[in-house]
């Protein structure tokens, strides 16, 4: 049995099992750090929500334990995370919705993505599973699977 060969740019024969460097994988962009959440539960939003705050200095983001409820009623617009996002373009995550009118983004890019990637446990996540509500002003909810997660505005 013979290995099947194709041709060469040049025109001469190689064998299909070698591989060109056209067909070389193209690296994943390794996705933003998980969230680490502190223990205690506090309430928020006037005790609408309670939440457990990320672990830092001054923490900007928070794993929704008790109220998700009330963050979806509350929503002024919903969306789904594109399709192709891999972690590293706030741009197509934003599609102008969660920017202020001068193109600014309201809400801290790093920290959405780092939200997606904490609710996603991984890099090829299915984003249709998720959705973002957007709640003007206040803190947009990110809504995973089996998780959610607030970030307050800049």
């Amino acid at each position: 049995m013979t290995e099947p060969t194709s041709k060469a740019r040049d025109g001469s024969a190689t064998n299909s099992n070698e591989s060109t460097v056209d067909e070389q994988p193209i690296p994943v962009v390794k996705p933003p750090s998980a969230f680490v959440w502190q223990d205690e539960v506090v309430p928020a939003l006037d005790g609408a929500i309670t939440v457990r705050p990320e672990s830092a200095r001054y923490p900007i983001a928070a794993q929704v334990v008790d109220g998700a409820e009330y963050l979806v009623a509350t929503a002024r617009e919903t969306f789904t995370p594109p399709a192709g996002y891999q972690f590293q373009s706030w741009d197509i995550l934003q599609s102008g919705r969660l920017a202020f009118r001068s193109g600014d983004p309201q809400f801290p890019p790093a920290d959405v993505s780092r939200a997606i990637a904490t609710l996603a446990k991984h890099p090829a996540y299915q984003p249709e599973r998720f959705t973002i509500f957007y709640r003007g002003c206040e803190p947009v909810y990110i809504e995973g699977p089996d998780a959610g997660i607030v970030i307050v505005p800049w």
